[in-house]
């Protein structure tokens, strides 16, 4: 286990768990973007402070597609943030402004400049 970085480990009921991303992207109904921005503002504030949570982020592209990233501690702390309050009133926000669902997929980061790994 030597050649694996411990800071890329947590230790979470006894057992070695990395790190997860997510990424993704979202597409909102037209005329929507700036809307679209606004509530994905508000959903990076209610992020913010959440344990586990390193990085979580929205861009915004062409054509009001916004793309998504974020770093979680563990799996355990991407399930707590997604049934948080702050982001069940969120979603409630962003959901009319989609033009369907989001494509989110989760991670293993593997290597990156800039992310404690």
């Amino acid at each position: 286990m030597e050649a694996v970085s411990t800071t890329a480990l947590v230790r979470i009921e006894g057992e070695l768990m990395s790190k997860v991303s997510v990424m993704g992207t979202l597409t909102c109904q037209d005329g929507k973007g700036d809307e679209m921005e606004q509530v994905l503002v508000s959903m990076v504030e209610a992020a913010r402070g959440e344990p586990g949570v390193e990085v979580y982020s929205y861009h915004r592209g062409e054509d009001d597609t916004f793309w998504f990233f974020a770093l979680m501690t563990d799996a355990e702390s991407m399930q707590r943030h997604g049934k948080s309050d702050a982001m069940q009133v969120a979603m409630a926000a962003f959901m009319p402004l989609a033009a369907g669902p989001p494509e989110m997929k989760m991670t293993k980061p593997v290597a990156a400049i800039g992310l404690d790994l």
